[in-house]
């Protein structure tokens, strides 16, 4: 493998008095990192820079099967890709031989990499080349180094490499870190929608560290308006569980997102003093490929004499329930898409697409959205907690600001088999509170602060934790801006009727006090019900007027898809203009009065009770 040894490639650097010349290799020998020296201190370098190669260590099957084999890249799912490969060793034993050895290349890579104690920080989880070349950076410095490196921004966002973050803060190493989206094609071979950082990392103590994030040009690095500084405090106070570091737009960001911070708590705080005041737990039900084998399509299903009774196969008492992906959902809407009318020969790429129902099948609340697989129900309840819900908050765990209006997107979705691609939250909290926390987490205001934190595609567990939630307890209490009900039964109002209009969620109204039809699909009073809560959660958030403002500036593809049907930033405008209806009720004007006629979740709005 000709392994290199720095200490014989470069005696002149590592063969000092200190080591020996002729030492065998220092960075072996120097200490491992401990809470009060992160890094070990050597000779070194006086200066290291470099672009590493970014790539993942673990071999992945369809990438290497796409130009060897379509055929195995684009089978149905893991199961029948696996054999596929099996029955390369009759039909093309060349191939197999191939995809044998490097995937035991990968593997001998992998192993060394997480058990050789040179990676101690990095060598961790799904490990990346870059984060390792990062590491092996810093550990080759000399006391008076710098290194200068390009690298994915997930060397101080992600999770697998929280600990090396963590100890270039706790030892004060970091000078700089300047995030970058290609979206303008800074390096050309490199998708647009990567983000990576230039990271200056100091052998020296360096008491806070400039950062700017989401830039696309290089000359940005020089606008005082992108660029601020951050301590260890600051990354602390915003994600406290993982040290992991916000990536702000704007100085104006920083100061915001601090001072949401300093007056909410997160969702989960982990540790010493663990605080769950939601009790929420995260649930990966089903993994698409690892679960694959117990999954069945459409086409096995009817050829094995299964009838299709909603969007459940049912035969005798064999049932097999719909497998939902992200796709399938959206706020408030578990019917946002369907695979139905999808050809078979499409229904399965890398990239499948779907088709949006209209207007007309969401008005029907008999009308359900089916999926690519089904799962038999023992398996899905296999995976449950006991004394499960019948029904599950999920959360889409894919973040493209590009194609989507918005970053966070959570729902009710009712009992059925759920792909990892939407992971489910549980709340031990009544059915009431959690329609209020499902809100929380559609809210502008907590998706503009996820923004902040996220800079990868994926919306993971150690996110979602460190979100400022509102505290249950202040539902109890009188909104600020109404002189009836508590605050928990406004907000839960709004989102029962956003949230049931189809039948196969009335476990979920039952839970929450209503044995009523679900309610009309009506676009104007969804419109004006989600307007009411975000203009709701920017008052109980404390965020100012020209902040909102400012905020909802911040969502380009809301205004756009606005001005294009609307000629104007209608969210925008009734967002603020509800705002200060509420604010001057709060001055000591008269109370806020919605503007729906029925008001929120009144019997009048809902189908009638036989449809």
């Amino acid at each position: 493998h000709q392994f290199f040894h720095w200490a014989l490639q470069f005696p002149e650097v590592f063969g000092s008095r200190e080591w020996g010349v002729g030492s065998s290799d220092p960075i072996a020998q120097s200490p491992l990192p401990t809470a009060h020296s992160p890094f070990p201190r050597s000779p070194g370098f006086d200066v290291v820079l470099s672009n590493p190669p970014w790539e993942r260590i673990k071999l992945q099957e369809k990438e290497w099967f796409a130009a060897r084999s379509p055929q195995i890249a684009n089978a149905a799912n893991a199961a029948a890709r696996k054999r596929l490969i099996e029955a390369l060793q009759q039909d093309d034993p060349a191939l197999y031989q191939a995809f044998q050895q490097d995937l035991r290349g990968a593997e001998c890579e992998s192993h060394f990499i997480r058990n050789s104690a040179k990676y101690p920080l990095c060598g961790r989880g799904d490990v990346n080349t870059y984060a390792i070349f990062t590491e092996l950076a810093r550990d080759l410095l000399s006391n008076r180094g710098q290194v200068g490196i390009i690298v994915p921004t997930g060397i101080a966002t992600d999770d697998t490499t929280k600990l090396f973050f963590q100890a270039l803060l706790e030892s004060r190493s970091l000078g700089s870190l300047y995030d970058f989206e290609n979206r303008k094609g800074i390096f050309r071979a490199v998708q647009g929608n990567v983000k990576f950082c230039l990271m200056t990392i100091s052998a020296a103590e360096c008491r806070s560290f400039q950062m700017g994030a989401q830039l696309d040009d290089p000359d940005l690095i020089r606008d005082p308006g992108r660029i601020y500084e951050l301590t260890e405090e600051d990354v602390k106070l915003i994600n406290p569980n993982t040290a992991n570091c916000p990536t702000f737009r704007t100085s104006r960001d920083a100061v915001l997102v601090r001072a949401i911070h300093k007056r909410l708590s997160i969702m989960l705080q982990e540790g010493q003093g663990e605080h769950n005041v939601w009790q929420v737990s995260f649930l990966r039900m089903l993994d698409m490929t690892n679960d694959s084998e117990t999954f069945q399509f459409q086409e096995q299903l009817e050829n094995a004499g299964y009838s299709l009774v909603g969007n459940q196969y049912i035969k005798d008492d064999q049932i097999f329930l719909p497998v939902y992906e992200a796709k399938l959902a959206h706020q408030y809407n578990h019917r946002a898409a369907t695979f139905e009318g999808i050809p078979y020969a499409h229904r399965f790429k890398i990239h499948a697409g779907t088709n949006v129902p209209g207007n007309d099948e969401l008005a029907n609340p008999m009308y359900l959205s089916l999926p690519r697989f089904w799962v038999p129900n023992h398996v899905v309840d296999s995976k449950l907690p006991a004394n499960h819900s019948r029904w599950f908050i999920g959360f889409r765990n894919a973040i493209s600001a590009v194609a989507d209006s918005r970053s966070l997107v959570a729902s009710i979705i009712p009992r059925v088999g759920i792909g990892n691609s939407l992971p489910v939250l549980l709340s031990a909290q009544p059915a009431s509170r959690q329609t209020v926390l499902l809100s929380m987490l559609n809210s502008f205001v907590v998706d503009y602060v996820l923004r902040q934190k996220a800079s990868g595609g994926n919306l993971n567990f150690f996110i979602m934790k460190q979100l400022p939630v509102l505290s249950p307890e202040l539902l109890l209490n009188q909104p600020i801006w109404a002189n009836r009900h508590h605050l928990g039964s406004w907000l839960s109002q709004r989102v029962l009727e956003l949230t049931y209009t189809a039948w196969d969620l009335q476990p979920f109204a039952r839970d929450c006090g209503y044995d009523g039809p679900p309610f009309r699909w009506d676009e104007t009073r969804r419109f004006l019900l989600r307007c009411e809560l975000d203009a709701a959660y920017f008052h109980l958030y404390g965020i100012a007027r020209d902040d909102v403002d400012y905020i909802m500036e911040t969502f380009p593809i809301v205004k756009r898809k606005d001005i294009k049907q609307h000629g104007e930033y209608r969210t925008k405008r009734v967002i603020l203009e509800i705002y200060d209806e509420m604010a001057a009720a709060m001055a000591g004007g008269p109370p806020y009065q919605t503007r729906l006629d029925p008001p929120p979740a009144d019997p009048r709005v809902a189908h009638p009770a036989n449809t």
